[in-house]
């Protein structure tokens, strides 16, 4: 149970309606009861399984400052640098090798969407429609990857040329690679 707040004597008499009007002066502060808990002091929430925000003691505000993380509400860390991209040569001939069995008519184009640019995808697809429509010839040999090379011309760019063996005839394919979203993808393709 809490204690009442003190009060003055002044405060409880009651002014005469008769009674002209008298100046006060200005009441003191009531006192606090010893009963009566201070102000609690501010908490920062956080969500489970974060890292406990540091407290500060901001007694001296000539000195205690709060870091700008803390004000913010984010969290003390470095951004993370990105990966090193690995080595595109793979890729290449993969997207490549692919690409021709689209055009041969034994691959769906949609198995290139993630690895080949919206436009490289449209061609493809029209391509594969085309073959689709005409009579097929069956292949026995699959499509293999004679060689390749691939040169690094930037950070996020590559250009690689492969020469793969499509049954009786051999092509040769010419392709840029571009860095999306910390992976390859192939921006511009040419198949011979």
């Amino acid at each position: 149970m809490t204690a009442p707040l003190l009060t003055t004597v002044d405060d409880l008499a009651t002014t005469d309606a008769a009674a002209p009007p008298r100046r006060r002066a200005a009441p003191a502060p009531p006192a606090r009861s010893t009963s009566v808990p201070a102000e609690l002091p501010a908490r920062l929430l956080r969500c489970v399984g974060e890292r406990p925000v540091p407290t500060l003691d901001l007694a001296d505000v000539t000195t205690a400052r709060a870091p700008q993380h803390v004000v913010r509400g984010r969290p003390l860390a470095p951004p993370a640098a990105p990966l090193p991209l690995p080595d595109p040569t793979a890729l290449c001939c993969a997207v490549v090798r692919a690409a021709v069995e689209v055009v041969r008519g034994e691959r769906t184009v949609g198995q290139l969407a993630r690895w080949v640019s919206p436009e490289i995808y449209e061609t493809l697809a029209r391509r594969s429609r085309l073959v689709a429509d005409a009579p097929r010839a069956t292949t026995t040999r699959p499509v293999t990857v004679r060689r390749a090379r691939v040169l690094r011309i930037g950070d996020g760019v590559a250009e690689g040329t492969v020469v793969v063996e499509d049954g009786d005839r051999v092509r040769a394919a010419a392709a840029r690679l571009e860095a999306r979203r910390g992976t390859w993808r192939v921006v511009a393709l040419e198949i011979g």
